[in-house]
């Protein structure tokens, strides 16, 4: 039907760019990508209102987000740039609602082509820096002078030297964690038999993890490894049997944590990273001395970071890179929002996970690998959201809310249309 088609193109441009916002932000500047958001949020509103969506029962942990994230403009460092970035939160999570009353297999679909194409996009780039450029590319928007430093390109044009790749996003650390998205969503229509090119869908995000090298993600993989054992041990053996895997695995994670930590200077030189993960140390330290000036409250909600707002525009200075985040989402959320919002934060998260894994358990056998992938997305999330936050403000927010609003899903579901009773005839 043309009303599917219409917002089937309307959600995968909503996941197009939040995922790869840097990438429309290096190509038109921040002035025309915003009036694109703004076009967009209306869209999304407008589509709401047709489909009849209703929004009582959205979950409490998403009301009280949002309405802490626009009142904290009353008492925040910038209160214009609060109001923009809690009135960015509200599209998004529009944008979430539209989703979540999409038919589940269609939501699928639309992520994982999504991310999939973005992928093909990023090694098409990559490659025409490295072949036809051969120099770093910086974002067109803005002149660079000549001698700017790398960590400034749009891409630095090292696929084919064995660098690091950035993609189309312009980042390596958020192409490595799209690519951990794709693999898990690949590998979950794989096992359900959804895809006869399912290798080509695998070893695409594999390769781009590979060359992105990101040590935040690695870690992420490796949780999603084990969730993705657990899971496939508890399909296989249930009760007793799969409980003693269970505490197994705990008790072996545990004591690797332990491991990591007491030698972390070891583990940082064998991912080839500094021992304070390129200075996150150092602004995790700023970022919490700042939301300590305002420790219930937070200093006022901004998602990421303006770059044209003191002192967020100095917070994240490492030597003559100026990062636009906390480094990890639970700081960043501290920081804007305090502890009340740290306290809503994590239970919206614990709201997230208690509704995948109900998804799932639910689920008949035919559907528990389509079913599996919410978690081990919200898995992948929740573990590089320690020492990350953009993903979190980006596309991995509106999966969040998704995941969120879950089983609610029927209740925000597009209303049957009202059906007027004819009067008797006497």
């Amino acid at each position: 039907m043309l009303h599917q088609r219409r917002r089937a193109v309307l959600a995968t441009w909503v996941v197009v760019n939040a995922a790869a916002g840097d990438a429309v932000r290096n190509a038109i500047g921040y002035p025309a990508w915003g009036a694109m958001v703004l076009a967009t949020f209306l869209w999304v509103a407008a589509e709401l209102v047709l489909m009849r969506v209703r929004l009582v029962r959205l979950p409490a942990s998403i009301v009280l987000f949002t309405a802490l994230a626009v009142v904290s403009a009353a008492w925040a460092i910038s209160p214009p740039a609060s109001l923009l970035g809690s009135t960015a939160l509200v599209g998004m999570v529009a944008s979430a609602i539209f989703i979540a009353a999409l038919p589940y297999r269609l939501t699928l679909d639309i992520v994982h082509w999504s991310l999939q194409g973005l992928l093909i996009a990023s090694f098409a780039f990559e490659l025409f820096v490295a072949v036809a450029l051969r120099r770093p590319l910086f974002p067109l928007w803005s002149d660079y002078p000549p001698g700017t430093t790398p960590e400034f390109a749009w891409s630095s044009g090292l696929l084919l030297e064995g660098g690091r790749i950035q993609g189309i996003v312009g980042n390596a650390n958020l192409l490595a964690m799209l690519a951990l998205a794709a693999l898990i969503i690949a590998v979950c229509r794989a096992a359900a038999g959804f895809d006869l090119l399912w290798p080509l869908w695998v070893l695409l995000p594999v390769a781009a993890l590979t060359l992105a090298r990101s040590a935040t993600v690695t870690f992420a993989v490796v949780a999603v490894a084990v969730i993705g054992g657990l899971i496939v041990c508890w399909i296989r053996w249930r009760g007793a049997a799969f409980y003693r895997i269970f505490a197994i695995v705990i008790s072996a994670g545990l004591v690797a944590v332990g491991l990591i930590i007491a030698n972390w200077a070891h583990v940082a030189e064998f991912l080839n990273r500094d021992a304070d993960l390129t200075g996150r140390f150092d602004i995790w330290g700023r970022v919490v001395e700042l939301g300590l000036t305002s420790p219930v409250v937070g200093v006022g909600y901004l998602g990421y970071w303006q770059p044209w707002v003191e002192p967020f525009d100095e917070l994240g200075r490492i030597g003559g890179t100026v990062y636009l985040q906390a480094h990890s989402v639970w700081l960043d959320v501290f920081m804007q929002l305090g502890i009340v919002g740290v306290i809503i934060w994590a239970s919206l998260q614990w709201r997230a996970m208690v509704n995948c894994l109900g998804a799932m358990y639910r689920s008949p056998t035919s559907d528990y690998a389509m079913n599996a992938a919410p978690l081990l997305l919200w898995v992948a999330f929740f573990v590089q959201g320690l020492a990350e936050s953009r993903p979190w403000i980006e596309y991995g927010m509106i999966l969040l809310l998704i995941f969120a609003i879950g089983r609610r899903r029927r209740e925000i579901a597009p209303r049957a249309p009202r059906t007027v009773a004819m009067p008797a005839i006497r």
